[in-house]
């Protein structure tokens, strides 16, 4: 009995245990269970936002396509349309894509394109299949069938499977109409702007034609040094007011950013003194006092565009001129120990700038009250071509100005120093010749300006014939034999070019005249102009007797130039 008692309570034991083990597998089941329920949840609602999500998505492709500027085509591997936007439905006028849906390109394409627009667009279909690259080509399409084709460019690109297989094509065609009127707009307005430009050139050269030829023939001439020193001033100025006519005319590059510096070495007092005695003289009939304290750690050498420096302080100064009625100007320059830079200030007790007007000083075409500057004459280019010609040599500009006391400007310019040694040294041609037998013809359509250069060519012992227009020239090309043609541009009647064409026309010796074009067209690629038309060589207006020298050595035969010793 007691033996069955033992084995029953081992067995009870037993089962206790089990049951144990069973509770515990039941727990994890149910906690499994569980976590298969969150799981399973998760996923419903992770698929959930990823249909939401897809959904959204092809509604803003939806919306991308539908709303595209653009028309864009897509394909099937058999070129049947499967898609178009709303683009293509309304430049093409159909009502809906039902309508076109599974019809072939060539088919639809008929309705407005000629059977060499489709050859086209078929020869870059096979392209792009055959380079896996998309082709390009524009065309004339009039959608519409209205009489008013548009420029189009058209890009077609294969769509391939992940095996690299053709499913489609899609094409795309970008209108360019408006484009392409806005270009030929702003051509036109190029157009405009050169001629203007030339005319400017031509009539503001004219007057200065004869006051650097006047000077030139007057410097031959006896007198003192006091008036010599008076005619060298007024070359000098000549000489200032050309550059800038030239930077004016040269401004669209400027704006374009190829403004291009030549940097050599120079001596640097001496285009200090320079400017220093032409606007000494300018000051001096206005009753302005102007100073000038130039530091003795100034460098006698220095490299950089000595033409362009010059005027950056041609310009200052005239703004300086232009705006200060009494009072004085004072022009400095120091070298900063520090950095090396030369440092220059233009101090004034002129007009002044109101403090919210400083920030647009260096604009184009700004000038600032009307009211007190009614009086002042300027294009307002002047500090704006100054503040990129000091930005271009890696410097600096400012000003301060109090309103109704005057102003200062500062540049700071960084201009490495040089020796005597680092100077150029160029021989400068003496011409000094006479060609007594020389027959000249002098053909300009303004008497003073002719007047000027038979004084000059009066120097060389030559005694031209002159004409005032083309016209004339061509008659008396006809009945002498001319040595050398010196022929202006713009005339009445009968242009320089028109001229020199009709010379050259006559053929056999009129082809061989030497016409040099003696003109005031000055403007960039007036020169190849001019050599392409019949010209042989070009001068600029205003004529100096170098120049004049350097062409008449040039084009003259060579048995009827005597030595001038």
């Amino acid at each position: 009995m007691p033996e069955e008692i033992e084995q029953l309570k081992a067995e009870l034991e037993s089962l206790r245990r089990e049951n144990t083990k069973l509770s515990r597998r039941l727990l994890n089941m149910q906690s499994i269970f569980d976590r298969n329920k969150l799981i399973t949840g998760a996923q419903a609602n992770m698929m959930a936002v990823i249909a939401a999500n897809k959904s959204k998505q092809e509604k803003y492709l939806e919306l991308l396509l539908s709303n595209a500027p653009d028309v864009i085509m897509l394909f099937d591997q058999h070129g049947r349309f499967a898609y178009c936007t709303d683009a293509f439905l309304k430049e093409a006028d159909i009502l809906n894509f039902g309508l076109i849906n599974g019809r072939t390109y060539h088919d639809v394409f008929q309705r407005f394109a000629d059977d060499k627009f489709i050859k086209k667009f078929e020869d870059a279909l096979k392209l792009t299949e055959q380079n896996k690259q998309a082709a390009t080509f524009d065309a004339l399409i009039d959608f519409r069938r209205c009489g008013n084709p548009g420029n189009y460019s058209i890009q077609i690109a294969s769509m391939r499977n992940e095996k690299g297989e053709i499913s489609g094509t899609l094409a795309l065609f970008h209108d360019l109409t408006e484009l392409l009127k806005a270009k030929a707009q702003a051509e036109q307005a190029n157009r405009a702007k050169s001629d203007f430009l030339a005319t400017m050139s031509h009539e503001i050269r004219t007057p200065l034609n004869v006051i650097v030829g006047i000077a030139d023939i007057m410097k031959n001439s006896d007198l003192n040094d006091k008036q010599r020193e008076y005619m060298q001033n007024i070359r000098n100025s000549s000489h200032i007011l050309l550059n800038l006519i030239n930077d004016i005319l040269d401004f669209s590059k400027i704006e374009a950013g190829k403004f291009e510096l030549v940097n050599e070495y120079f001596d640097f007092n001496h285009l200090l003194y320079k400017i220093e005695s032409i606007f000494k003289i300018m000051f001096t009939q206005k009753k302005l006092e102007f100073l000038c304290r130039f530091s003795g750690n100034l460098p006698d050498v220095v490299l950089g565009d000595e033409k362009r420096i010059t005027q950056i302080f041609t310009n200052i100064l005239n703004n300086s001129f232009k705006y200060t009625n009494e009072g004085h100007i004072i022009f400095s320059a120091h070298v900063c120990e520090k950095t090396k830079d030369i440092c220059f200030d233009i101090e004034d007790t002129g007009i002044g700038i109101k403090q919210e007007d400083i920030p647009r000083l260096f604009k184009s075409f700004e000038q600032f009250d009307k009211v007190k500057n009614k009086k002042t004459v300027g294009t307002g280019l002047g500090l704006a071509i100054t503040k990129n010609l000091v930005e271009l040599m890696r410097g600096s500009i400012g000003i301060k100005s109090e309103y109704g006391l005057g102003s200062c400007f500062s540049v700071r310019i960084h201009l490495p120093f040089g020796s005597e040694s680092d100077l150029k040294r160029e021989a400068v041609p003496v011409y000094n010749f006479t060609a007594e037998e020389a027959k000249i013809l002098l053909v300009d359509d303004i008497e003073i300006n002719l007047m000027v250069a038979e004084a000059m060519l009066k120097g060389f012992g030559i005694i031209p014939d002159t004409a005032l227009n083309g016209r004339d020239a061509l008659e008396k090309v006809k009945i002498k034999d001319y040595d050398l043609i010196l022929m202006d541009h713009m005339m009445p009647e009968m242009d320089g070019i028109e001229a020199a064409e009709k010379i050259r026309g006559m053929g056999g010796k009129y082809e061989k005249i030497p016409i040099i074009a003696l003109t005031a067209n000055a403007v960039s690629g007036a020169k190849e102009m001019f050599l392409s038309n019949g010209f042989n060589d070009f001068l600029s207006k205003p004529l100096e007797s170098q120049a004049l020298a350097e062409r008449l050595f040039k084009w003259l035969p060579a048995e009827i130039i005597k030595d001038g010793n």
